[in-house]
């Protein structure tokens, strides 16, 4: 029986914040695949970024988010079936790595294409895009294959054991919070020292980099804001590991901040949609206007359909 109203809370989180996000998500990151296969943007190297990101984060959205609302009502799979348990967190890790080291190559694209250096210059390109999509999609599963051998159903929940418990931090935050951060905060800074530097006669060529910046930008903050929490959790759980006897009060309180700091992490597939149209005039000019197109198009269809009746 709960000692506190957390996990009341936590249930109502899951059943209304969850389906925000996944409402929400779902529909920002669909229009940002129709938005980012417009002319406008169609060419631009930053695309094959953008465009991944958004599939990847409709995986991880309906990957994630998905088990959690069914377990509502539903008894949890996790706790029944070993290899569910196993490619749960494992589909869910490997995605979010895809989110942030997609971003991170977004960055670094934008570094590139600021840059004077012909031959640097010639990094950002839709080639070079497609090939680190395609090596980052067979190197992050590689990295966290540990996961699904060492995932474990234990007293009839599906964890970690022991030293793994231990361990997995370690690899974590290196891996998912520190390393994808300082590539993000490093390529954004020199992008922006970049930006600064070129000549006056640019000036177009700077605007339209300073928009795919703000973009990228955008996205870096919600990642660093967000893998915070997250990564001082993880700190806690290796620091409080060998405290034994815990109040059930404790373990209710640590259990809801885990989940706090997993429930702010869907910010990163579900906000990328609404912070674009917010810091980018040309992308919420385009999206309006493709709104407009469309509505204008399937409005002319039954009227064509009612005139050749009549």
């Amino acid at each position: 029986m709960a000692v506190t109203n957390l996990p009341f809370v936590q249930q109502n989180m899951i059943r209304y914040g969850m389906s925000i996000y996944f409402a929400l998500g779902l529909a920002g990151n669909i229009c940002n695949c129709i938005m980012f296969t417009r002319p406008l943007y169609r060419r631009a190297p930053s695309t094959v970024y953008h465009l991944s990101f958004s599939i990847f984060a409709i995986l991880h959205l309906i990957w994630s988010v998905t088990p959690q609302l069914i377990t509502l009502n539903y008894p949890d799979p996790q706790k029944q079936l070993i290899l569910y348990c196993k490619i749960r967190l494992y589909g869910s890790h490997v995605l979010a790595l895809y989110l942030r080291y997609t971003i991170a190559w977004a960055c670094m694209d934008r570094f590139f294409a600021t840059r004077v250096d012909i031959r640097l210059r010639s990094l950002s390109s839709v080639k070079v895009a497609v090939m680190l999509i395609f090596i980052t999609s067979i190197v992050c599963p590689l990295i966290a294959i540990h996961i699904p051998i060492l995932m474990n159903i234990i007293n009839n929940i599906c964890a970690m054991p022991g030293l793994y418990k231990l361990i997995y931090p370690f690899y974590q935050i290196p891996a998912i919070s520190i390393l994808p951060a300082v590539l993000m905060i490093t390529f954004s800074s020199l992008t922006i020292r970049s930006l600064h530097q070129r000549h006056t006669s640019l000036v177009h060529a700077k605007k339209r980099d300073r928009h795919f910046l703000r973009m990228v930008t955008a996205e870096v903050v919600v990642v660093v804001i967000t893998s915070i929490p997250d990564s001082a959790n993880l700190i806690y759980g290796v620091a409080t590991h060998d405290v034994v006897n815990k109040s059930a009060q404790r373990l209710e309180i640590e259990s809801f901040i885990s989940f706090f700091t997993q429930f702010t992490i869907y910010m990163i597939s579900a906000s990328p949609f609404y912070l674009f149209m917010f810091v980018s005039k040309p992308y919420r000019k385009e999206f309006i206007n493709t709104m407009i197109k469309c509505q204008t198009k399937y409005m002319k269809r039954p009227n064509r359909i009612m005139h050749s009746t009549t």
